[in-house]
């Protein structure tokens, strides 16, 4: 074999060992299609920390998620919703079906329910490449009655959050995951009512109800204008605690009654509106408060607590749960109060009411 002949022969092997090489690692070869491994995938996990014990609570809290992914233009191009399973809610996270692109992500989570109850809350029905973003607005389910809109619910935990994402192109494959704040929409209030004197109070004597035109959240999470909601508690009961220690004997039992709400969310822009009314039987005012302003008594003590300023938003959006306990003078007027929020508690008295 003369020179050329070697050299065409090397030439042939070396283009043949490169277009193998080249087989190889790409990621449209057969054995990449039959491993995966040049996938590329794309997950969005959830964090539920803006409470006041400043952990993760989506595992213990949330139940379901249903997420709108956006284009740039605010047209929604892909949903997916899911149930939480609590054996795995500590690792969960949504994938992604959605090519490389910049998008928003709105998530309302809590809309389905255990099958229990009825549902809270409800949005709108939406259409791929038509529904825009703005659209989106969630609203609290609420019947009607001679006195006009009212929920007496134990409401379903309602959250919200949104994200913007920026999916790369990796020809080479990969997983790239996403994180979501979420904010809580719903909170627990639970109004204790006792006598001074300390004789029974009986539930036939008084009616509760806090009301609020807080009922229709935006895309955003601000409130719409709405009409008032008038929630009623969802569990108005008799309790009996004893005080006090004689051995193993109490050494008197005070007697309450407790009225448990869920309402919608507290946002400052509507911290007057939101008034709690206790009534007599004869239809006389108890008490009227303002319950956002005694909510926001407790701010000051977590900013010290937890060294974290915030504003009144901040606040109320990691506040879901206040106990409210009025006591009662002789003439059925209230007295003093006690509010307390978590760890946090204060004693009012000589308040004036409205």
């Amino acid at each position: 074999m003369d020179i050329r002949a070697m050299i065409r022969n090397l030439a042939a092997k070396v283009c043949v060992a490169s277009v193998c090489l080249l087989a190889f690692s790409s990621c449209e070869s057969w054995l990449y299609e039959e491993e995966g491994d040049c996938s590329v995938t794309y997950r969005l996990k959830f964090r539920y920390d803006k409470n006041l014990k400043w952990a993760d609570a989506f595992a213990n809290e949330v139940s379901s998620v249903h997420l709108y992914a956006f284009d740039k233009s605010g047209v929604l191009v892909w949903q997916g919703e899911d149930r939480i399973d609590p054996a795995t809610a500590e690792n969960y996270s949504m994938p992604l079906d959605l090519p490389a692109g910049d998008y928003k992500l709105l998530a309302w989570c809590g809309l389905q329910n255990d099958g229990e109850r009825e549902e809270s809350f409800s949005v709108p029905e939406v259409r791929v490449g038509e529904t825009r973003m703005e659209q989106l607005q969630c609203t609290l389910n609420r019947r009607h009655d001679e006195a006009g809109a009212y929920s007496e619910a134990h409401l379903y935990r309602l959250f919200h959050g949104t994200q913007d994402v920026s999916l790369p192109v990796n020809d080479d494959g990969g997983s790239y995951e996403y994180t979501m704040s979420l904010t809580k929409n719903t909170n627990h209030i639970r109004v204790i009512l006792q006598h001074l004197s300390g004789e029974d109070v009986n539930k036939e004597d008084f009616t509760f109800r806090i009301d609020d035109e807080n009922g229709l959240m935006a895309h955003d999470n601000e409130l719409m204008s709405d009409e008032n909601i008038n929630y009623r508690p969802w569990s108005i009961q008799n309790v009996e605690a004893g005080i006090g220690r004689d051995g193993n004997n109490a050494v008197s039992n005070v007697k309450g009654l407790v009225a448990d709400f869920t309402v919608g969310r507290l946002i400052e822009t509507h911290r007057g509106k939101m008034m709690l009314t206790i009534a007599n039987k004869d239809g006389g005012t108890v008490a009227r408060i303002p319950v956002m302003d005694y909510a926001l008594m407790g701010k000051e003590y977590y900013e010290k607590e937890y060294n974290w300023p915030m504003d009144e938003r901040q606040f109320l959006d990691r506040l879901d749960e206040c106990v409210m306990t009025l006591f009662l003078d002789e003439n059925q007027r209230w007295a003093s109060c006690v509010i307390q929020i978590l760890s946090w508690r204060v004693v009012l008295s000589n308040v004036d009411v409205d």
